[in-house]
């Protein structure tokens, strides 16, 4: 019979595809995987590797092995994860995505205050396109996902913690900067500013206009949210953004703020989570936190 350690050593050696490279993993030496190696071989009675000079390769066996010890450590990994909750919020980790406008305008804030109340839980942030966000939570690769729009995926729980609202923002010059506000049929005839397909407030923008048969003629797509804002500011075309996005240079007076009628310009922001997914103590913290802070 081989134990749990042995089953450990053969993954490594697996993911690493070097003995070398798998001792580093796994704090041993490369006599000792090897001898882990050859007891499991000698259990199972047929070779798991094929040695390739400093590399190996799995054989069929091997193979067969890899796929059930990828279960075991995953089942293993949610058991530590759940034991580790009994000790309390005394660590921890907790994966967060965010798309760009939640991400840069939200998150920090939150983030300073849960580091101030629950120092000993290590947090992981990724800031990206809200779909790219939510793929990343279906895939499981983020516990939590904070994106600019509602996910319609059965496999997903979404909460509103933020509601913004969108505005038309102009730079100095423009002929609109003397105005309370503008039909969303006048955007029609500008140049207009955009994030790339995928962020969650332009899809929330297009879903808008497009329910009132409103087509934009002339988009000019950016990676980020400040290379749109410094755009506007160039006066390469206008822009419709959230709020929070953008108060910081209407206050400075770098962007003038144009209140947008004819659609609705409401914003909501969702936290997303897969719903067969354990949530930690962690976790749960981070969710609370975020409701109370956010809305501030």
């Amino acid at each position: 019979m081989f134990d749990l350690s042995q089953l450990r050593v053969f993954h490594a050696v697996c993911q690493a595809r070097s003995f070398t490279r798998a001792a580093e993993a796994v704090h041993l030496t490369q006599p000792g995987v090897s001898k882990h190696i050859r007891q499991v071989e000698e259990y199972f009675g047929v070779r798991m590797f094929d040695r390739l000079g400093k590399k190996v390769a799995l054989t069929e066996a091997g193979e067969l092995l890899f796929e059930a010890t990828q279960a075991i450590m995953e089942c293993i990994a949610g058991a530590e994860q759940k034991i580790e909750d009994l000790k309390g919020l005394r660590g921890g980790r907790v994966a967060i995505g965010a798309s760009f406008p939640v991400g840069i305008y939200v998150l920090p804030g939150v983030l300073a205050t849960f580091r101030k109340k629950h120092p000993y839980i290590e947090t992981a942030v990724e800031i990206s396109l809200s779909e790219k966000i939510t793929a990343k939570v279906l895939a499981n690769k983020l516990d939590i996902g904070l994106v600019s729009h509602d996910v319609s995926d059965v496999r997903l729980l979404a909460k509103e913690f933020l509601r913004d609202q969108m505005i038309a923002i102009v730079p100095k010059g423009h002929p609109w900067k003397k105005k309370k506000s503008i039909r969303a049929e006048e955007l029609i005839e500008e140049t207009m500013m955009l994030a790339a397909r995928g962020a969650g407030a332009r899809a929330v923008l297009e879903e808008r206009l497009k329910e009132k048969k409103i087509v934009l003629k002339r988009v000019v797509e950016f990676g980020n949210l400040e290379g749109v804002k410094r755009a506007v500011e160039a006066g390469l075309g206008i822009s419709v953004q959230p709020r929070r996005v953008v108060e910081r240079e209407v206050a400075e007076g770098f962007l003038m703020g144009v209140r947008l009628t004819g659609i609705d310009t409401g914003l909501a922001y969702y936290s997303v989570r897969r719903k067969d997914k354990h949530v930690s103590n962690a976790a749960k913290a981070f969710l609370a936190m975020l409701e109370t802070v956010a809305a501030r």
